[in-house]
């Protein structure tokens, strides 16, 4: 079953696709967005996501995803730390990672 956010995303036109990334070395590896501005466009959006990972892991990376795209469309890749690619788009991974208790 789909997250809100993730619903949200399939609304904006943003579906999430599974993508198999080979990195099996690397599980929390969750799935990355590619972002780009195309003249008298605006901004073009790709959503990936490892096939595989639990649901609470994909509505945590789409929760996830939705916040950076959004950011990316206020404010540029900068604050986010999005990577510029060969391409001349945009890109952002997504990694679980839990932090220690402070």
């Amino acid at each position: 079953m789909a997250s809100d956010a993730e619903r949200r995303l399939e609304e904006m036109g943003w579906p999430l696709e599974e993508v198999d990334f080979g990195r099996e070395d690397d599980p929390d590896l969750g799935g990355c967005a590619v972002a780009g501005v195309v003249r008298n466009e605006g901004i073009r959006v790709r959503i990936a996501v490892r096939p595989g990972i639990s649901e609470e892991f994909r509505a945590d990376f789409a929760a996830w995803a939705e916040r950076r795209v959004e950011g990316f469309m206020d404010h540029g890749p900068v604050p986010d730390g999005w990577q510029r690619r060969c391409d001349g788009n945009w890109q952002i991974w997504g990694r679980r990672v839990e932090l220690p208790p402070m």
